[in-house]
């Protein structure tokens, strides 16, 4: 529904093009949005037989072990990728979710949502074990706002992310004002690269513009022994997704 609505591909192509990535047909067709947000980290040692950190163990047995599906940002004792396609947008355009427990609800921004292994390795989001997430409210769009989702994954349905861009950017004419960049199959957490951010505002997204942030975006990154193609795949991916985006201003 999310995938196909004509007023969010109109209004937030982003959110449209992230849920037409989720998982295969079969699984947008039960899935909800919310269980987009929350769902479990993708790790085969935390799925399998493994008393990993995030099962209250000591080792995070990726970070010597087979890691090539693992993260290149935030690895703080525990390599895991957040397994949501959804959640980059989500942040990108600035949501927030309503969360319901006993004691009443609370508004939180989807970034805010997710906690990163350095607080607390054996917890996905910030969620208490009585709450559930009800409501996803996004923003009306910002002036001049494109939006795009690109994700590269090895097969093209029931895979994650290897890498993946969620693109907001405001524009004023040619230049851009406000700038939103957040990778997928990057980080435990949905990841804004602040560098790329920072980099664009107030540049027209001409090619030495765009040399740039592919430079950028993989500032800060740790590859582990096996993901280190990661770091051109990132660069790629976002070249192409902001020079697509220069092209409709």
């Amino acid at each position: 529904e999310i995938a196909s609505d004509s007023t969010i591909r109109e209004l937030y192509p982003v959110l449209a093009q992230a849920a037409s990535e989720v998982g295969s047909p079969q699984l947008r067709h039960q899935g909800t949005l919310g269980g987009n947000l929350c769902q479990k980290p993708r790790c085969w040692y935390y799925r399998g037989d493994f008393h990993c950190l995030r099962k209250g163990g000591s080792t995070c047995f990726a970070l010597d072990g087979a890691n090539a599906f693992h993260c290149i940002f935030a690895g703080d004792l525990c390599y895991i990728v957040h397994p949501s396609d959804t959640a980059p947008a989500l942040v990108a355009l600035e949501a927030r979710v309503r969360i319901v427990g006993p004691g009443g609800s609370r508004w939180l921004p989807v970034e805010q949502l997710h906690v990163p292994p350095s607080e607390d390795p054996r917890r996905e989001t910030v969620l208490a074990s009585d709450e559930i997430l009800t409501e996803v409210r996004v923003p009306a769009p910002k002036s001049g706002l494109r939006s795009s989702y690109r994700k590269v994954r090895a097969r093209r349905a029931w895979d994650f992310a290897l890498a993946g861009v969620a693109l907001a950017l405001g524009f004023d004419g040619q230049t851009v004002r406000h700038a939103r960049v957040v990778l997928s199959g990057a980080a435990p957490v949905p990841w804004r690269s602040r560098p790329v951010e920072e980099l664009l505002v107030g540049r027209s997204l001409d090619q030495e513009t765009v040399n740039l942030a592919r430079e950028a975006v993989v500032e800060g990154a740790e590859p582990l022994e096996h993901n280190g193609y990661k770091i051109p795949l990132f660069r790629a991916v976002l070249g192409q997704e902001l020079s697509a985006l220069g092209e409709t201003v």
